[in-house]
This record gives structure tokens, C-alpha cells and sequence, in this order.
């Protein structure tokens, strides 16, 4: 079974694809006017180019990328795509016409046409739409990343300029003993393990099918349609699998640290408008009783000593109790409220 983040990559992957087939003949359009058989090579390589990208972008770049800075990423993507479009464009044009002249792959290679094509013909022209197109894979791969799953699609279509009214479930999930970790380690230090275990805990909120609505310091606002979170239990899992995943990387954390993070968390389900804010900076913000509800609700975790607290409304909301222990603690008066709300204990 793929994992909910495996998925996302391929649809993502699927869908430059697909923006590869449409913007191959586009560009040799544009810049070669209509002629069928060149836009049939320049949808094939618009393919190729935009999914090897798109699947290096996903799957590999990440993994191997992340320890280096940033101008160090930029120049070995440069160079690895002018290798990508290189290849690409050579195959595709030699297949061509290795084809329409009967002769083989690499004896087409050694013809002076092959060299023509090289260094008058219309590689220079193709190599510079396709490092165009590549541009825009990277733009759109690093935006999305940098302002969160799905937001820039948002952004592009308007779903949010007039503002929306949603059912959502947030979770806010705090870093226990962060103010004392923060003077232990130091600036630099602490910025280094917080890195690291936002890095960490992003797999399992991508499987819950949760979206990180803001990093808050050493606090992670998570968000969920409502049909996400409670579809299999997802927000209240969400909890339990990072719980889970920090347990699993102890050693880790111990070793490079010498501290293993925990967490106290409130969740709370309820309405919200969903809309887009600002001038000079943008953002898609949700405003609502229901956000400062849960940020209470994580407070009295803190209080209290509860790993998990999610309020009566999102209890009684639940499809299925199966699998945890739920404990009623009773009516609370959260701060800045007038009416108390009981709230519940979460056990595995």
C-alpha cells in the first residue's frame, strides 16, 4: 500500500505530465509557428522533461538536497536538468529521424545532418523552451513547499479571495519544556532541533491527511476538512503516530540533542471563515471561535498533565471510539470564555 504522501507525489507527478504534453506543442508554436511532426517530438519531450523533473523534484532532490545550502541545490539542479534536456532532445530527434530515414540510432548520430541539427539547427531553440518549461516546474514545486500543501493551487484559482464558510478540525500541538530547551541550547542550537523535528513529524500529519496551517514557534497548528479528520479517526490518530514516530527516532534525538521531544495537544472541531488576508504579504488565514477554542484546550493539556484533549463537540462527533481509551474529565472554564466545555482525555 502507498503510503498518503507516496500519493500525493505521483498525482503531482502525474500532473506535470500532463502540463508536459500541453506545453511542448505550445512552445514549439510558439517558437517555430504550426508543423505537425515538430509538435509531436515537442509533446514527447515536453513529457519526458516535465516527469523526470517532477519525479527528481519529488522523490529524490529532497532527500539528498536538504543538508546543502541553497546556492550549492541551485547549481546542481542547473546542471543536471542541461544534462536532462540535453539527452531528451537528442534522443527524440534522432529516433525521429533514424525512423523516417531507415537508418540506425547511433549511425544517424555520425551524419551531418545530426551535426546541422546540433550546432545551427533547432536544438538551440528547443533547449531554450525546455529550460523554460524546467523553470517553471521548479517554481511551482518550490512555491507550493514553501507555502504548504495545496495553497498555491488556492491562490491560482481564487477558491478563498471571497471569503469561505468551512467546517474544520484543528489540533494544537505544543512542544513540552520548549522555553527551558530554547536556554539550554542556545539560538542556533534550538533552531536546529526544531528544524529537525518539523522535519520528522511532517509524514505522519501527510498520512492523517492533515495540513500544517502554521508553524507558531514550538507550536504546529494542523487543519483538516472535517471529512479527513474524522475519517478513520485521522485527527485524533494524527496525534498517536507522532507520538510513534518520535518514540522510533529516540536514539536519534538523544544522540544529536540529548533530549527527546514530547507533545500536549488540544483538538477541536468546529466553523470557521476561511479567506484570504493582507497587502504586501498575503496569506490564506482562518478566523473563528474555534481557533482560540483549541489553543485553550491545548493549554489545559499543559495544566493538567494530558498527553491529548480534544473537547465534547469533536467527541460526540466521532464515527468510531474504537481503539482509544476516552476519560470525561468534566467541565473546564477556559480562559477568555464565559461557558465551560467538558473535555475528554485520549488514550491509545
Amino acid at each position: 500500500m502507498l503510503s498518503e504522501k507516496t500519493k500525493d507525489k505521483f498525482a503531482t507527478a502525474a500532473g506535470f505530465t500532463l502540463i508536459g504534453l500541453i506545453l511542448g506543442p505550445i512552445l514549439v508554436i510558439i517558437f517555430f509557428g504550426y508543423d505537425f511532426d515538430r509538435m509531436i517530438k515537442g509533446m514527447v519531450g515536453g513529457m519526458l522533461v516535465l516527469s523526470f523533473s517532477a519525479i527528481f523534484e519529488l522523490f529524490i532532490f529532497p532527500a539528498y538536497f536538504k543538508k546543502y545550502r541553497f546556492i550549492i541545490t541551485v547549481i546542481l539542479r542547473l546542471i543536471f536538468y542541461i544534462d536532462l534536456i540535453c539527452v531528451t532532445v537528442i534522443v527524440i530527434w534522432v529516433a525521429h529521424e533514424s525512423f523516417v530515414n531507415e537508418m540506425g540510432f547511433f549511425d544517424m548520430m555520425s551524419t551531418e545532418k545530426f551535426v546541422y541539427f546540433m550546432i545551427y539547427g533547432d536544438f538551440k531553440y528547443i533547449f531554450i523552451a525546455a529550460v523554460f518549461a524546467i523553470l517553471i516546474v521548479v517554481f511551482f514545486i518550490q512555491v507550493n513547499n514553501l507555502m504548504g500543501k495545496g495553497v498555491l493551487i488556492n491562490y491560482i484559482t481564487g477558491k478563498y479571495h471571497k471569503p469561505k464558510t468551512e467546517e474544520r478540525i484543528f489540533m494544537f500541538l505544543d512542544l513540552v519544556a520548549s522555553t527551558e530547551t530554547a536556554e539550554k541550547f542556545g539560538a542556533k542550537n534550538y533552531h536546529k532541533f526544531m528544524n529537525t523535528y518539523f522535519y520528522d513529524i511532517n509524514d505522519p500529519i501527510v498520512e492523517s491527511k492533515g495540513e500544517i496551517y502554521q508553524y507558531a514557534g514550538d507550536e504546529v497548528i494542523i487543519s483538516w476538512t472535517k471529512k479527513n479528520g474524522l475519517e478513520n479517526n485521522n485527527c485524533i490518530n494524527c496525534f498517536f503516530e507522532i507520538k510513534n514516530r518520535i518514540f522510533i527516532l529516540k536514539e536519534k534525538y538523544e544522540e544529536q540533542f540529548g533530549i527527546v521531544p514530547s507533545n500536549k495537544a488540544g483538538i477541536h472541531s468546529g466553523e470557521v471563515v476561511t479567506g484570504e488576508v493582507g497587502d504586501s504579504k498575503r496569506e490564506i488565514v482562518f478566523h473563528g471561535d474555534v481557533m482560540n477554542t483549541t489553543s485553550r484546550i491545548q493549554s489545559v493539556a499543559k495544566e493538567i498533565d494530558k498527553p491529548l484533549l480534544i473537547s465534547e463537540h469533536l467527541y460526540n462527533e466521532l464515527n468510531s471510539k474504537t481503539g482509544f481509551k476516552f476519560t470525561n474529565l468534566g467541565a473546564f472554564k477556559l480562559k477568555g470564555k464565559e461557558e465551560e466545555i467538558i473535555l475528554y482525555s485520549v488514550e491509545k
